[in-house]
């Protein structure tokens, strides 16, 4: 059995910033910018594949399901996490702050 991690459809992201706090390893930031060509006003969130441990708690939060679990292989020299896509510039996110996430 592998390793799980997750992974974002930007088209289903709406920009809620749910799963951001979901997640414990902040793995998940908002793109600094808006992507040309988005038909959403939010800019998308993406993973930040160093972080993200595979836990799956910030599934759930998805309102859009635009978050899945995608399985990685079990043999480590396989692993797309030896060659991780180039880090997108991304807005830091004080998750910490109090009313920053309007819950805590």
């Amino acid at each position: 059995m592998g390793q799980a991690m997750v992974a974002i459809v930007q088209d289903d992201c709406t920009g809620c910033d749910l799963c951001i706090t979901h997640c414990p390893f902040e793995a998940l930031l908002p793109l600094k910018h808006n992507p040309e060509g988005r038909k959403r006003a939010k800019r998308p969130v993406v993973v930040i594949e160093e972080n993200c441990v595979g836990c799956l708690s910030c599934i759930g939060s998805c309102p859009t399901d635009a978050l899945h679990e995608v399985i990685l292989p079990p043999i480590s020299l396989e692993s797309p996490l030896l060659d991780p896509s180039k880090r997108p510039e991304t807005e830091p996110f004080n998750r910490w702050k109090k009313r920053e996430t309007r819950w805590a």
